[in-house]
């Protein structure tokens, strides 16, 4: 078990505000744009993450090697983050995904705390 960050466009988080029902049923998540997806990608391999894997609908990615556990899924509906309960491996999925909330394209989700985060 370990420390997890979701993010998803900001209309998941438009449309269920407190309810996280869309976590059990994926066809209720909006997918990603392909341009959305395609800078999401972009900006984790600028953040230092490298592709373990890819497919058509799927990248998944390390952080620098796998330092501080830190993993992350980018799929067509949803970017996932997880690390141990480092306090590095913590803080850097919790500031990278606040950091590519920045565009307004994207709204981050904190199951830990049961909260969307507040746009910056």
């Amino acid at each position: 078990m370990g420390y997890n960050v979701y993010l998803f466009r900001k209309e998941v988080k438009e449309k269920f505000p407190t309810d996280f029902e869309f976590m059990e049923n994926e066809d209720l998540i909006d997918s990603f744009s392909s341009e959305q997806f395609d800078k999401l990608k972009t900006r984790l391999l600028k953040y230092g993450y490298q592709i373990e894997n890819e497919s058509e609908k799927e990248v998944s990615f390390n952080f620098k090697g796998g330092e501080h556990g830190i993993n992350a899924t980018l799929s067509e509906k949803s970017l996932f983050f997880s690390s141990g309960f480092s306090d590095n491996g913590v803080a850097e999925i919790s500031l990278t995904s606040s950091e590519l909330t920045d565009s307004g394209e994207f709204a981050k989700l904190d199951p830990q705390d049961g909260n969307w985060e507040e746009a910056w």
